[in-house]
């Protein structure tokens, strides 16, 4: 779906193609926290320990420093592989194969980075390398890391299990909690305390729903049907197969070039499918 079947007028900037607008989401600061953290761990526990002979070949801060450039250029690697797999064939093939697919491939780059390390503090080539044993031996690494990574981070992302990247819920952040919890969409709660507010408008991008709430929007990490269950009492309807929209949120609804176009009070334009108009008129919302 191109950016264009909706506009909105208050952000002309989002023109960018929709694949460089999916892997936003991956990078911002919410998921990077725990991927550092996860990266620290994997430094000091690998560091310490001294796998694959460094203890023997080398002291303690030089077998740290090798380990925070093996192990952070490795990771690098296995996020430029494994997040384009899993964003371009996640849909047609298991993510735990795009998960283990995108980290042999990320060993191959990862296997010339740990031979240049080898050379650089030992000043010899890795003996393994020519039998292949160090590349297997990357490749086990990188598919296990990954395994722990996707398990521990971005699988409760996606499930919106609430950790570790869920904000927890606020105890007064805005007039729609004074009636209980209950009447707060379950879908607020995926969003950042700053963008929950009244929702707008739900536009599905790829494999993210984009949330516009009257505080601003925000990416999750979810199916559209899944998102259009967790809306809650929030009276609104579907209009096209990529959008749905509040009630409450409509400014107006016209006619341009024979289509149906609903304008939101936020300035945003939403295309009405031919297969929604009848319903959107027996709604009496024109």
């Amino acid at each position: 779906m191109s950016n264009g079947d909706c506009v909105n007028r208050r952000n002309p900037s989002r023109t960018a193609p929709q694949r460089q607008f999916t892997f936003r989401e991956w990078f911002t600061w919410r998921r990077l926290r725990w991927h550092l953290a996860g990266l620290a761990i994997a430094v000091l526990f690998l560091g310490y320990l001294g796998p694959f002979g460094t203890y023997l070949r080398m002291p303690l801060g030089e077998r740290m420093a090798y380990w925070v450039l093996s192990v952070a250029g490795n990771w690098a690697l296995a996020l430029a592989c494994i997040l384009p797999a899993v964003t371009w064939f996640s849909g047609r093939v298991p993510v735990i194969v795009c998960v283990l697919g995108g980290s042999l491939a990320a060993a191959v780059p990862g296997t010339a980075l740990v031979s240049a390390l080898i050379l650089l503090f030992s000043a010899s080539p890795p003996e393994a390398f020519p039998s292949g044993e160090l590349f297997l031996a990357v490749a086990l690494v990188h598919m296990a890391l990954s395994l722990i990574v996707w398990t521990m981070i971005e699988l409760p992302l996606i499930s919106g299990s609430g950790a570790p990247f869920a904000v927890p819920p606020a105890t007064g952040d805005s007039g729609q909690r004074t009636a209980g919890a209950a009447v707060v969409p379950p879908l607020l709660e995926r969003l950042p305390l700053a963008r929950r507010g009244r929702l707008l408008h739900l536009q599905m991008r790829d494999h993210y729903v984009e949330v516009h709430t009257d505080r601003g929007s925000d990416l999750v990490l979810m199916r559209f049907g899944d998102a259009l269950r967790e809306l809650g009492t929030t009276e609104g309807m579907q209009v096209h197969r990529s959008h749905w929209i509040a009630r409450a949120a409509v400014s107006r609804i016209m006619r341009r070039a024979g289509r149906t176009v609903v304008v939101l009070e936020n300035g945003s334009e939403v295309p009405v499918s031919r297969r929604y108009v009848p319903a959107l008129r027996e709604a009496d919302w024109e």
